[in-house]
């Protein structure tokens, strides 16, 4: 492969020592999965002598955004002077201010081997309704208390790639995607996976995923029991043409002597016609490790379509929910309202979780939506939803039957090839949620700058 010229600054990565990056590396916790390997365009390169490299990339995310009755009604905070309590206010607002970059090493060693690794740094201030330091702790911060303002760095994970035999071997703790975000996105895992194509088409994988690993009992040091919970999955992935569709069962056991287990089939599938995209995915469980308190199994299912129309696109969605399974918090398929895992910080509840509290027996939810590209640099963009929850009980309301309808709104501006800014905007009109029903709405813009 050709090499691509780097500048003088990048030249001099190539004088650091191997040594050094791996030194680094050994610092995360152990083992993972899944293929999170950055392309060289993303990257850049960075050529070391005896024909290794060293691959750098990153992104910086700055965010701000104002959050008015989140609870769908009034929430009462004290007003203090120093410890002294001098009053209340029903005002349910929340704004902050979040910053967040990332840092990712990716080193390529002679015959094939490669180690991927990535540096978290975020800080949040947020506001609570009488001005002062407050509120919901950012979802950037890691093991930060919500009035706690210092950086916080953590190695975000680590993975090892290594080809054996006709397959490639892949351990490490690493971050983990799948599909179209309903059943699981960008978590962390410690695997150890194997993986084989059969041909250009078919691959198989399997893999083993410590899940909880801890021990119980008392003296000297010497645990009385083991109590681990351990995953078994093996699955095929398929992608030819216009179709791409991934199926895996995942078996689940936990190690103790009042243990469950259970299974897991999740699959999804993309498939593209012309200028209409349809997507699926679906999440079943059996055994008793997914049952709710109500003895149910959780459920849950997607299907989404996009149609290309040029510079305009339609967008339509279904998702549904049994016994209280939840979606992924990066799950926005359907609307902004469910996506509380990233971007605009403006989502509300995961998709499976009913607003104002309430075990959820069934759910489903209806988007549609659409986004024009006004100029190759500035796209808008707006959904409809509508959310229905039928609970197991009735909340406080005194209704099992409670819904929303969200609106939301998006624009994205591309200031150049590595920095877009964006600005977001949701309302959602809640139905039989709380005493009140207040609408919810925010307003959010932030910077995202990727290198």
């Amino acid at each position: 492969m050709k090499e691509s010229k780097v500048s003088t600054v990048r030249r001099r990565y190539a004088r650091l020592p191997l040594a050094l990056a791996l030194g680094a590396m050994v610092l995360t916790p152990a083992v993972a999965s899944a293929l999170h390997v950055p392309t060289e365009e993303q990257l850049g390169r960075v050529v070391t002598p005896g024909q290794s490299s060293i691959l750098l990339s990153g992104d910086a995310r700055l965010r701000g955004f104002w959050r008015e009755d989140a609870q769908f009604g009034n929430r009462t905070t004290n007003i203090m002077d120093g410890e002294t309590l001098v009053g209340t206010t029903n005002d349910d607002t929340n704004r902050q201010l979040q910053h967040r970059m990332r840092v990712g090493l990716d080193v390529a060693a002679p015959g094939g081997t490669s180690l991927h690794t990535r540096f978290h740094m975020a800080g949040n201030f947020a506001s609570g309704a009488d001005g002062e330091p407050g509120g919901a702790t950012s979802i950037d911060v890691w093991g930060a208390g919500p009035n706690d303002q210092k950086l916080n760095v953590v190695t975000d994970y680590f993975y090892v790639r290594v080809p054996v035999g006709p397959g490639t071997v892949i351990a490490g703790r690493q971050l983990i995607t799948y599909g179209h975000q309903l059943s699981f996105w960008d978590l962390r895992g410690d695997r150890l996976t194997y993986t084989q194509k059969l041909n250009d088409e078919i691959s198989l994988f399997g893999y083993y995923q410590k899940i909880q690993e801890s021990q119980t009992g008392a003296g000297d040091g010497l645990a009385a029991e083991d109590e681990d919970r351990n995953l078994y999955a093996g699955g095929i992935a398929y992608k030819a043409g216009d179709l791409t569709a991934n199926f895996q069962l995942r078996y689940q056991d936990e190690e103790w002597t009042t243990g469950r287990d259970g299974l897991e089939y999740i699959g999804f599938a993309t498939y593209k016609m012309a200028a209409l995209t349809l997507e699926f995915e679906g999440y079943f469980t059996s055994g008793d490790i997914f049952e709710n308190t109500q003895g149910d199994n959780q459920q849950r299912a997607y299907l989404g379509a996009k149609y290309d129309m040029g510079d305009t696109t339609l967008t339509g969605g279904l998702a549904y929910s049994a016994a209280g399974s939840i979606a992924s918090s990066h799950f926005g398929k359907i609307s902004l309202f469910h996506n509380t895992g990233d971007g605009s910080g403006l989502g509300h509840s995961r998709f499976g979780v009913a607003p104002g509290g309430g075990a959820v027996d069934k759910g489903w939810a209806a988007g549609v939506g659409a986004s024009h590209k006004l100029s190759p640099a500035l796209t808008l963009r707006g959904r409809l939803a509508y959310t229905d929850y039928d609970l197991y009980a009735n909340n406080a309301t005194g209704n099992d039957d409670p819904s929303v309808i969200a609106f939301d709104a998006s624009l994205a501006y591309k200031i150049n090839a590595s920095t877009t800014y964006h600005i977001d905007a949701i309302y959602a009109s809640p139905d039989n949620v709380t005493a009140e029903d207040d609408a919810y709405w925010g307003l959010g813009h932030r910077f995202e700058i990727r290198f």
